[in-house]
């Protein structure tokens, strides 16, 4: 008794031997897979759904050799081409212009960007917000904070404004002078 790997190898031989057939036009056809061939003749087993719809395909051909045709192409779930470029942004990261009166959304800073824009450390930053020199962070959730950007650069802007009072002779800079809202 064959084995079946045997039983399969031996149909398909005949059938590409009778036919004419080369062998990756077979493994196209039959299988979606033009490869197939050269796999199994490599060491590969197919598996059972893979020996199934190559001998189905030599049956049809047999039975009809005009009949037979490439299996059904499964179609692969493809993005478009403009979406396929475009990464998910927030909305308030969104190159559209917005309309006049629209009102701009919040967006918020984490520590390491403040970090990042002022070159200071962490601790720095919230010793400040202690001090009261400093906006204070608003809670994100449970162990997350942020800052309202707006109110980050009208900070950044008295600072500068006061370095620049201090500049021309005026008054000594005040650190705990109120922000304008």
């Amino acid at each position: 008794m064959e084995t079946l790997e045997r039983y399969f190898n031996s149909r398909i031989g005949a059938f590409l031997a009778s036919t004419g057939m080369p062998p990756t036009t077979f493994g196209m056809r039959a299988v979606g897979d033009p490869n197939l061939m050269r796999q199994i003749a490599a060491g590969r087993s197919p598996t059972l759904r893979t020996a199934d719809r190559a001998l189905a395909f030599i049956d049809l051909h047999e039975g009809d050799p005009g009949v037979a045709r490439a299996p059904p192409r499964r179609q692969r779930h493809r993005r478009p081409r403009a979406a396929a470029r475009r990464t998910k942004r927030s909305v308030a990261m969104t190159d559209r212009p917005r309309e006049k009166g629209a009102t701009e959304p919040v967006r918020f800073l984490r520590a390491s960007e403040i970090q990042a824009r002022l070159g200071v450390s962490r601790g720095t930053i919230y010793g400040w917000v202690a001090a009261g020199l400093f906006p204070r962070p608003i809670p994100l959730g449970p162990r997350v904070v942020g800052w309202v950007e707006s109110e980050f650069e009208e900070w950044v802007q008295n600072r500068v404004e006061n370095q620049a009072d201090t500049a021309r002779g005026g008054a000594e800079p005040n650190p705990n002078r109120e922000r304008t809202e």
